[in-house]
């Protein structure tokens, strides 16, 4: 089934719009995400769509793939979330995996690949959680789990034990040239 942002408006529980936004700020680099994909339409592709208005929640099922511009979003289930007051309390992407990817203005991707993307406005943050991987180009950063706070820009990664406890980071320093596509 597909919806689009005209779809997504009449909508109860809200629209993507805020999940789209928060998922560009990931990584916000030099190499800054294009700008016209705010700009862009929305749409959602997936098998089935529900909302439970006495919990406020809206969710889209089965083979999820959300766009607007350059920003793709794959997921098994995405559930948005509102607080009483209507304010947006959670968006949380789930998938095996569930992948993000945007193109920069230098035309270069940031991408990401994890079990669940999760959205929190009130504390800004975006975390990445199992076997999370963000990387542009061959530079990139894996953990367990990976913590991205929009306002501060300050990234975090840690793993559990089971998988030995550590993280890794791979930078090249070709991949943080502005002028490179």
């Amino acid at each position: 089934m597909r919806f689009t942002i005209h779809n997504l408006l009449k909508a109860p529980v809200g629209t993507l719009v805020p999940m789209v936004i928060a998922l560009s700020a990931i990584l916000s680099s030099p190499a800054y995400a294009l700008k016209s994909d705010r700009e862009q339409p929305i749409n959602v592709e997936s098998v089935e769509q529900s909302a439970d208005l006495q919990a406020n929640k809206l969710v889209f099922s089965g083979d999820v793939v959300a766009t607007q511009g350059s920003i793709k979003v794959k997921a098994d289930k995405i559930e948005i979330t509102r607080n009483n007051d209507g304010t947006l309390k959670s968006i949380i992407a789930y998938g095996s995996p569930t992948t993000f990817e945007q193109q920069q203005d230098n035309g270069r991707y940031i991408r990401s690949r994890s079990s669940t993307l999760s959205y929190i406005p009130q504390e800004t943050k975006i975390v990445l959680q199992g076997r999370a991987v963000i990387w542009q180009g061959e530079s990139k950063m894996s953990g367990e789990r990976i913590e991205y706070n929009i306002n501060s820009q300050k990234m975090r990664a840690y793993n559990n034990n089971s998988q030995g406890g550590r993280v890794s980071s791979t930078f090249v320093p070709a991949d943080f040239k502005k002028d490179q596509n």
